[in-house]
């Protein structure tokens, strides 16, 4: 019944966010506002991240707003999301990615964009961005979300403010190996998503091996799965100390039921980014208490805890991770804008996009997170994390001792 009402209220906040109407977005510096182009997926499997993205967007936009907007050649301007109000929905398809990207480049005519909400997706775009750069029409697209390993070597155009995991993960296996006793891992792959895929083979695998696990069992599922019996006996007959998830929430969510269904208990799971969302406390219930997992900030800090309230004021749903880097990420733009000397017309646009990008590059703020937030070379920000636990169905910082 959980499940139903999840995907009840899921499917009314995409249909939602869907079909508020758009109208025309005129927003050079004559109109008072500098367009902000928006990519972020709304419907299919990217949608989880792409909408808490998008509305922590659009907390920090009408904040900035409230607060009179940003100057620019002397003048106080808004920004304004393009297309009004909730940006285009490329869903998880590539091929949609890069048309949409277009139409905001060359018809939107946007100073930058945010986007996307999948890496595959992302990886694509960053690809195309190379493409527009030859032509001289190229602009910064930043994604919140995408956090597979090397997409910054792309594009010299493209930057993320997700949170990348590798460095967490090496302390965190480590930690569990050498301050807990943990001694033999188990995997939880779902092998068609590209994402999950790659963090497995280039950073867990690596970094158990590294702090000295014994690898027993890896077994891998698919996207849409939804019998995992194989899955967890393959797991139970393993019998490792900890199991590791790199999924998607619904795979991940899955496993674990079924592992509590079959009365199988590791004495620990460890989620990873993809396991960040407000829907697996609601939808895995008991099962999902106390798996650990890395996150950019802690949900305990009191500005985090005001961007929350007004997150499910706006949304009815929790804020997680890709809500933060979505409100920060329009930080990060704000303070770029503010350094760049851009002018802000459609005669200036081509000049403006390239300072905007140069600024970005050596932009530093504070983040909500409490942390500096910077870039570094291959235009990845710079974050050191923190380790979140469920615990009576809410995300809380774990305090890295074992569980009852």
């Amino acid at each position: 019944m959980a499940r139903k009402t999840h995907h009840g209220n899921y499917m009314r906040l995409a249909l939602m966010l869907a079909t508020m109407t758009a109208v025309p977005a005129y927003a050079f510096q004559s109109e008072g506002t500098v367009r902000i182009g928006s990519l972020e997926a709304q419907t299919g499997v990217p949608a989880p991240y792409g909408i808490q993205a998008l509305i922590g967007s659009q907390i920090a936009i009408d904040e900035i707003n409230h607060a009179g907007g940003i100057k620019v050649d002397g003048k106080m301007v808004k920004l304004q999301l393009t297309p009004v109000p909730n940006g285009y929905d490329p869903s998880g398809d590539s091929a949609t990615t890069i048309a949409l990207l277009k139409k905001l480049v060359s018809d939107d005519q946007v100073l930058v964009i945010k986007g996307t909400s999948r890496s595959d997706n992302t990886e694509a775009a960053f690809n195309y961005l190379n493409e527009l750069d030859k032509q001289g029409s190229a602009a910064v697209l930043m994604s919140a979300a995408s956090a597979t390993p090397g997409l910054g070597k792309i594009t010299k155009w493209g930057f993320r403010n997700a949170f990348f995991e590798g460095q967490l993960i090496q302390r965190e296996m480590q930690m569990l190996h050498d301050k807990l006793g943990y001694k033999t891992a188990g995997l939880f792959v779902v092998k068609d998503n590209p994402f999950n895929a790659i963090v497995a083979k280039a950073i867990l695998t690596p970094a158990l091996q590294k702090a000295g696990f014994q690898i027993v069992t890896q077994t891998e599922g698919l996207e849409h799965d939804t019998d995992y019996s194989a899955e967890v006996d393959a797991l139970s007959k393993g019998a490792p100390d900890i199991v590791v998830v790199s999924s998607p929430v619904l795979p991940g969510v899955g496993i674990m039921k079924e592992a509590q269904r079959r009365g199988y208990k590791p004495k620990l799971w460890i989620g990873t980014i993809g396991n960040i969302a407000p829907e697996i406390p609601k939808l895995g219930g008991r099962a999902v208490e106390h798996m650990v997992v890395s996150s950019s900030y802690n949900p305990e800090l009191p500005q985090i805890a005001k961007l929350a309230a007004e997150y499910k004021k706006r949304s009815g749903n929790e804020i997680n991770l890709f809500g933060v880097n979505g409100y920060e990420a329009m930080y990060l733009f704000k303070a770029a804008i503010e350094s760049a000397d851009i002018k802000n017309t459609p005669e200036t646009l081509t000049p403006d996009r390239l300072k905007f990008r140069d600024a970005l590059a050596n932009t530093e703020i504070e983040s909500v997170t409490g942390e500096r937030i910077k870039f570094d070379a291959e235009k990845d920000a710079i974050k050191k994390g923190y380790f979140l636990t469920i615990k009576d169905g809410r995300y809380q910082v774990w305090d890295e001792k074992p569980f009852e």
